[in-house]
């Protein structure tokens, strides 16, 4: 279970996954619910009863099939709810799909846990929520799929091609249907509905259970508009420490794939193993255009050992292009042309803004503003990866050969003992053996 302070962390994601979870939600425009006429009900004037019968031969009635029983193991809690791992997996592809459709970024399987979870406390906030019946559910996806420009044979074939069927997806539609009820009545009610999410996060009781297998996420969604591109091979990662995903210190770094100004692409977690600066900018705002050159320099010094990435905002390559050319920037750029990384997965507000990783990809410092030489020295200078201790070969002399010069010629160091006191090689210049011992304490 999360301990209070790692709930707390997940709270500050709450907005993060709340941009997600509504981008969704915009899909499912309410609509207008036509009455029917009242049909007038003509009774005879005489019923005739109906002939007894044998209740010996008369056949019972079929059992009405029960659901399957949902056993796998759980995934979250919240409060008295439980997230199973087959509720997330359907969850996470149903999101891939949709998502796919709708020609919008594919959120990770920790985003829509996340959803999930805010849709929970969502639902458990409103005592009365309106029911819809298949025909609502069949309208709100006909609304979509006309909007999604593709046709039923499309839609059936991305639901078969994750696993999923039709009924799936109308049981996720109908849930949705529900969350946006009650977000409309929550925001009624609440006059800051974010800052109320926030704190009932903070205030719920959430459990994350960490020995799963993450669901595979789908790598190509076949639309009945044009084939979708092969993604690049998945990389190989360092393992993660046990935090949630978003754009806060302490949060793990939102992953996304952009194209460069070459037509290539750069993954962010392709980068892990070593730190990464990412700095969100555009050629048209000034504070920018100040900064750049310091974060030129800064790739030059730093290049080797820090990952550099500038994420221009909603520009084209051809302007951005021919900035950087102008400019003479060698670092790696890459356009985030429809602003979804910079707007929803990392909450920029202002440009520049620039985002520390350390080496696990952990937001570690988070800058709005400018940058010079001496602020991107300070911010880079504790997530640096330490130089490895050079141990030279060791030669054995014999006892006969040593002799003062040859120890004046060793390195000598002075370092505290456990005492406090300092000690020195020096101080043992004359004895018969001398063993030097390395090792690294619990850091």
């Amino acid at each position: 279970m999360k301990s209070l302070q790692s709930v707390l962390m997940i709270g500050i994601l709450a907005l993060a996954a709340l941009l997600a979870m509504l981008a969704i939600l915009a899909l499912l425009q309410p609509q207008p619910v036509v009455e029917a006429e009242p049909t007038a009900i003509i009774l005879p004037t005489k019923t005739p009863l109906p002939e007894p019968t044998d209740v010996s031969t008369k056949t019972p009635p079929e059992p009405t099939p029960r659901p399957p029983v949902d056993d796998t193991p759980p995934i979250a809690t919240v409060n008295d709810h439980v997230v199973t791992e087959l509720t997330w997996n359907k969850a996470t592809q149903l999101d891939a799909v949709m998502s796919g459709l709708a020609g919008q970024s594919v959120p990770s399987a920790e985003e829509t846990l996340d959803r999930l979870v805010n849709e929970i406390l969502v639902l458990d906030a409103v005592e009365a929520l309106p029911s819809f019946d298949p025909a609502d559910v069949e309208s709100k996806l006909s609304t979509l799929m006309t909007n999604w420009q593709v046709s039923d044979d499309a839609l059936i074939q991305s639901l078969n091609q994750a696993g999923l069927t039709r009924s799936d997806l109308d049981e996720r539609l109908e849930r949705l249907l529900q969350v946006e009820a009650a977000y409309i009545q929550l925001q009624a009610e609440q006059s800051d509905f974010k800052n109320w999410l926030v704190t009932s996060r903070q205030q719920a009781e959430i459990g994350l259970y960490n020995s799963l297998n993450i669901p595979e996420m789908i790598t190509e969604i076949v639309e009945a508009r044009s084939p979708q591109p092969s993604p690049p091979p998945e990389p190989t990662l360092i393992p993660l420490p046990d935090l949630p995903v978003g754009f806060n210190v302490d949060n793990l770094a939102p992953d996304f794939t952009l194209p460069t100004l070459n037509g290539e692409t750069i993954t962010l977690s392709a980068g892990r193993g070593k730190p990464t600066l990412i700095n969100f900018w555009a050629s048209w705002c000034p504070p920018c255009r100040q900064e750049l050159p310091a974060l030129q320099a800064a790739y030059e010094t730093y290049g080797d050992k820090i990952n550099f990435i500038a994420v221009d905002v909603k520009e084209d390559q051809a302007t951005v292009s021919g900035f950087a050319q102008q400019l003479g920037l060698t670092f790696p750029i890459v356009l985030d042309s429809s602003g979804s990384v910079s707007n929803l997965d990392y909450r920029v507000l202002g440009l520049p803004t620039t985002v520390f990783l350390d080496a696990n990809g952990v937001i570690v410092q988070r800058h709005v503003g400018p940058l010079d030489e001496t602020l991107i020295d300070s911010y880079l200078e504790p997530i640096l990866p330490t130089e490895p201790t050079i141990i030279k070969e060791t030669t054995y002399l014999p006892q006969s050969d040593i002799s003062d010069e040859t120890v004046s010629r060793t390195t000598d160091f002075s370092l505290l003992d456990s005492t406090g006191e300092t000690v020195s090689l020096a101080d043992y210049q004359g004895k018969s053996n001398i063993v030097l011992v390395f090792y690294r304490g619990h850091t």
